[in-house]
């Protein structure tokens, strides 16, 4: 029988308190959080100056870290915080921890934990201390969105996700600069969603570290994978992909056939 589950979310939000700046605000009762942050630590906030300095400048990004231990994935949701005892910007992170099946099943999308994320923020401002998890349910098979990745089409080229592809399963170390000019934080935030539940769905590319905005320098080499608005600066170990490219420009690799087909599928709809 085909039913959905409700799963409960451990997760923790780190943002500026009075009189105490930047540290852990929150966390649900049941974190274990030693073995999840170390994969956050020292890029818990990975904004540029440019845009911590000045209040009227949004900051909305998304950062997924795999959590292999224990095959989940952290999802932090990257927001303005509360101002500080002198009035000024603050950047708020709150991260979530899911199990990674449901994600490459399809039954659970970071859409839905984005949804149950932001709910618990409107509803908790002010949350601190010990907390009650993120409760979401899974999809039932009949609601599995189809195909994988659909919508995509509108983000980004076929040519662009083919090459992306190709670079992940071929060089399991490589970084790759998504450039999407003059786009939006939900244009690029959807983007950072679609693609990776798409290259996740079939296991043939392992989890990765990714974020919807360029980082700071110092932060760059947390990731494999980055979107950005416009160009930053980064070593030669990024590869930098266009979004609108028109041609893929890498070859397929061999023996990867489904994962080149379930691309297709998508930009099929």
């Amino acid at each position: 029988m085909d039913e959905t589950i409700e799963l409960s979310l451990e997760h923790w939000i780190y943002g500026a308190s009075p009189e105490r700046g930047y540290g852990m605000k929150a966390e649900s009762h049941r974190l274990n959080g030693p073995l999840y942050m170390r994969y956050l630590a020292s890029h818990y906030t990975p904004v540029r100056v440019e845009k911590t300095s000045n209040g009227g400048t949004v900051i909305d990004a998304r950062m997924i870290h795999p959590a292999p231990a224990n095959d989940e994935i952290l999802l932090s949701v990257l927001g303005r915080g509360t101002a500080d005892e002198y009035n000024r910007p603050t950047i708020q992170n709150h991260t979530v921890v899911i199990p990674a099946t449901p994600i490459r099943a399809g039954r659970l999308t970071f859409f839905d934990v984005e949804t149950a994320v932001l709910e618990f923020d409107r509803r908790f401002p002010k949350a601190a201390g010990k907390i009650e998890p993120i409760t979401v349910r899974t999809r039932a098979s009949k609601d599995v969105e189809q195909p994988v990745g659909a919508g995509i089409r509108r983000l980004i080229t076929k040519a662009a996700v083919d090459t992306l592809a190709s670079r992940f399963l071929s060089d399991h170390q490589g970084r790759t600069l998504v450039l999407c000019r003059g786009s939006t934080n939900q244009y690029r935030n959807e983007l950072l969603y679609r693609l990776t539940e798409l290259l996740a769905a079939g296991n043939e590319v392992p989890l990765f570290p990714a974020i919807s905005d360029a980082p700071t320098l110092s932060a760059m080499n947390h990731f494999r994978l980055a979107i950005s608005a416009r160009g930053v600066r980064a070593d030669a170990t990024w590869t930098l992909l266009d979004a609108s490219i028109d041609q893929a420009a890498l070859p397929p690799i061999r023996g990867k056939s489904p994962m080149y087909a379930r691309i297709g599928e998508a930009f099929a709809e």
